[in-house]
């Protein structure tokens, strides 16, 4: 009898938890934010500075790249080992200023999910007077900042 009472409260507890107290939906706090308090509108930038920081996979990557909206790019990685100073072109610099207008501001959901392999994503990106900043996962890209993510990479990967 205590096996039956025991296992009709395990039932009853995993229910409540799956059930919804608000009877909706509730929409994710975005974590991507302006670090100043200003709401000013996301133009396409001009001068522009993107810190980038790739760590874990499943190789336990730890990379970083800084590039400017004057095409010089910096790249430091601890693994693989590389620390490498070059220019990309103007046809590139022209590309990431489109992508930093369609992602701006950087919104990401909150990483509620698991991803033992996932890459962690760290961007800081200076634009239009604005600082914003980023931490995500594969999981947590938005449809938005997810082509800039994967030009990012492409660049560390070309090194």
């Amino acid at each position: 009898m205590t096996k039956v009472i025991s296992l009709f409260l395990i039932f009853s507890f995993a229910l409540s938890a799956c059930a919804s107290t608000s009877g909706g939906t509730t929409e994710p706090e975005p974590l991507g934010t302006p670090a100043n308090s200003s709401n000013s509108a996301c133009n396409t930038p001009t001068n522009w500075t993107i810190q980038f920081n790739r760590t874990g996979g499943i190789a336990g990557f730890n990379q970083s790249l800084t590039v400017q909206s004057d095409g010089s790019l910096k790249i430091d990685s601890e693994k693989p080992p590389a620390n490498e100073q070059k220019s990309i072109s103007e046809k590139q610099v022209e590309e990431i200023t489109t992508l930093l207008a369609q992602a701006c501001p950087f919104n990401m959901q909150p990483n509620d999910v698991g991803c033992a392999d996932c890459f962690i994503y760290n961007l800081s990106v200076q634009m239009n007077g604005q600082t914003y900043g980023m931490l995500a996962t594969d999981v947590t890209l938005t449809d938005e900042v997810h082509p800039l993510i994967d030009t990012l990479n492409q660049l560390l990967q070309d090194t």
